[in-house]
């Protein structure tokens, strides 16, 4: 290859190498209908083995017609994979009543989240921390209940199942998984430098060439 075609090819790669890349999710969403309702888990897409991480994941009203009222129980199970010994929680309810919108965290473990553990894992009861046993939605406002699980440790690929019960039906279960995301790519400006380096190695050779008599 010429001299002056192997330079503009480099500088080509240097150009795509510093230019901004879209920016992979950090998160993985998994949506299931529930009697009409949106169920919804948030996983990590990043999650990575000894590091904490934060999982979440809401009963959304808005999509049930008019006059629909829920009134369901909230259980939560995640496999011996993962270490939730420092564990907080977050409660959100998000209503198109300004007065009803609220937040409040606490302890795994807690009153609110009693949670047992076994050799096959946790298991978690999540109660209300207004209503107690049941979680009370209506359609006629809009309204989404999230819980957020953070500073759990991914040991291994973890499987996590949310239980609903809604009174006298049966329950309804809904799985995820938190496994590590892919190994990330080189930053960019490892890249370029790699790319500089190489440009100055051809830029030496070049100069040696022409002053190399024939």
């Amino acid at each position: 290859m010429a001299p002056a075609r192997l330079l503009l090819a480099i500088s080509a790669t240097l150009w795509m190498l510093a230019a901004p890349q879209s920016a992979q999710s950090a998160e993985l969403t998994v949506t299931f209908d529930w009697i009409g309702s949106e169920v919804s888990i948030i996983t990590p897409g990043d999650a990575a083995y000894g590091l904490p991480f934060d999982i979440s994941f809401s009963i959304d009203m808005s999509t049930l017609p008019p006059g629909d009222t829920f009134a369901f129980k909230t259980y939560l199970d995640t496999t011996d994979t993962v270490d939730a010994s420092s564990a907080t929680w977050e409660y959100t309810f998000i209503s198109d009543e300004p007065a009803w919108n609220f937040t409040l965290t606490g302890a795994l473990g807690d009153v609110t989240t009693p949670t047992t553990h076994d050799p096959s894992g946790y298991s978690m009861r999540l109660y209300d921390p207004i209503n107690g046993e049941y979680t009370w939605l209506w359609s006629d406002y809009n309204d989404k209940v999230v819980w957020t699980l953070h500073d759990l440790v991914l040991l291994a690929d973890t499987d996590v199942t949310l239980t609903l019960e809604y009174f006298m039906m049966l329950p309804d279960s809904f799985a995820a998984q938190v496994a590590p995301g892919p190994i990330p790519e080189p930053s960019t400006a490892s890249l370029l430098c790699a790319g500089l380096c190489c440009l100055a190695i051809v830029r030496r050779r070049l100069l040696r060439s022409e002053r190399t008599p024939y």
